[in-house]
């Protein structure tokens, strides 16, 4: 598998986030992070996610994108649209019920714009346990199969960050 790394680029009001390889937890934090910054800012009337490139992604990665889908929803009032044409991954967005909350779109056209890397840092264990709870909570408000598939993780790891 490729390493995961993930690119991104504004171009007018919309934010294009492209994340290629095998997407993991370990660049959780940095996702996070930059997600939250995007959010605060609200420069943006846009967002699509490019993952035309995208290997393989793990449930954390997965629960950042569902925030992404929600802040949308939240703020513009519409789904956020994402590129995916991988076999495998496409399965793994239709069994979490990501086709009911995001704009889908498996064809062949993906982002060619320069695009600027983030710089994937290595993870503080606290921040880390953070950003998993949280993106795994994210997954489990999408749909009560999400719920029961989750449960387990959200209910070992609330005990480290004292909820």
């Amino acid at each position: 598998m490729e390493a995961g790394a993930a690119f991104y680029v504004k171009q007018n009001q919309t934010y294009i986030l492209k994340l290629v390889g095998d997407i993991r937890y370990t660049m959780g934090c940095t996702l996070g992070d930059f997600l939250d910054d995007l959010f605060a800012h609200g420069d943006c009337d846009d967002i699509i996610v490019d993952l035309t490139d995208t290997q393989s992604i793990d449930s954390t990665s997965l629960g950042l994108l569902a925030k992404i889908a929600n802040f949308s929803r939240q703020r513009f009032a519409r789904r956020t649209t994402l590129l995916s044409t991988h076999p495998d991954v496409n399965q793994v967005l239709d069994n979490l019920g990501f086709y009911d909350i995001f704009n889908i779109r498996d064809t062949g056209e993906a982002i060619t714009a320069a695009l600027r890397e983030l710089a994937i840092q290595p993870p503080a264990k606290e921040q880390l346990t953070r950003i998993v709870f949280e993106a795994h909570r994210a997954l489990s408000e999408l749909n009560p199969r999400n719920q029961e598939a989750f449960r387990s993780v959200l209910d070992s790891l609330r005990p480290k960050l004292g909820e």
